[in-house]
């Protein structure tokens, strides 16, 4: 993984800077170099707090067409999802949440290695055995932030990917595998889903 340059100016004041929540601050001063896609392997683990609580993601297999990743502890225990990660949607799901399903998904473009203005397109169709849907979701990378877990303040790419549903944003950092947050908001319920990678920061 490439390392980030920050320049000494963004250090010293927020001029060009947007707050868009209680830890995250959108600044035009920060500069990162462009960021390639993390590499996965069979064992690796995502350990995050999804809306305060602990869960731990973990790679149990890997396809030709991507992985397999089983949620290992948690509330979720026992949900299990296949796909390319890394933003690209699921292909197939089975006890998340009381859910089961399948998507085909047709990608157009490539953000990786991620760099401010990059865009990518999903189209998608899916079924849970209930409903259908077809949807395209289109992802760019937004900017730079800098995202704030207990006193780490940690420099990100923000990528946001948005469909008809859903609006989608990931913040990845060059010094972690993993994204360092992630949410997903419902456009019509406005319901919302926060994860933050574990840092030893504790629940928020």
């Amino acid at each position: 993984m490439k390392k980030l340059f920050i320049p000494f100016t963004a250090l010293l004041g927020l001029a060009a800077c947007q707050t868009m929540g209680n830890n995250v601050v959108r600044d035009t001063n920060v500069s990162l170099l462009s960021l390639d896609k993390p590499e996965l392997s069979v064992g690796d683990n995502y350990t995050y707090y999804r809306n305060g609580s602990k869960e731990t993601l973990t790679v149990t297999a890997e396809k030709a067409d991507g992985f397999v990743f089983s949620v290992t502890e948690g509330d979720d225990v026992g949900c299990v999802t296949e796909g390319a990660g890394f933003i690209s949607p699921e292909t197939k799901w089975s006890d998340c949440g009381g859910s089961n399903g399948t998507q085909t998904i047709t990608k157009t473009g490539e953000i990786w290695p991620l760099k401010v203005g990059k865009i990518m397109t999903f189209d998608v169709n899916g079924t849970d055995g209930k409903d259908t849907w077809s949807t395209t979701r289109n992802c760019v990378v937004e900017g730079v932030a800098m995202v704030t877990l207990g006193t780490k303040t940690i420099p990100t790419y923000e990528v946001v990917c948005k469909d008809t549903s859903n609006t989608r944003t990931w913040f990845y950092s060059p010094d972690n595998k993993w994204p360092i947050k992630f949410t997903k908001v419902h456009k019509k319920r406005g319901l919302t889903e926060n994860y933050e990678l574990d840092l030893g920061q504790g629940a928020s």
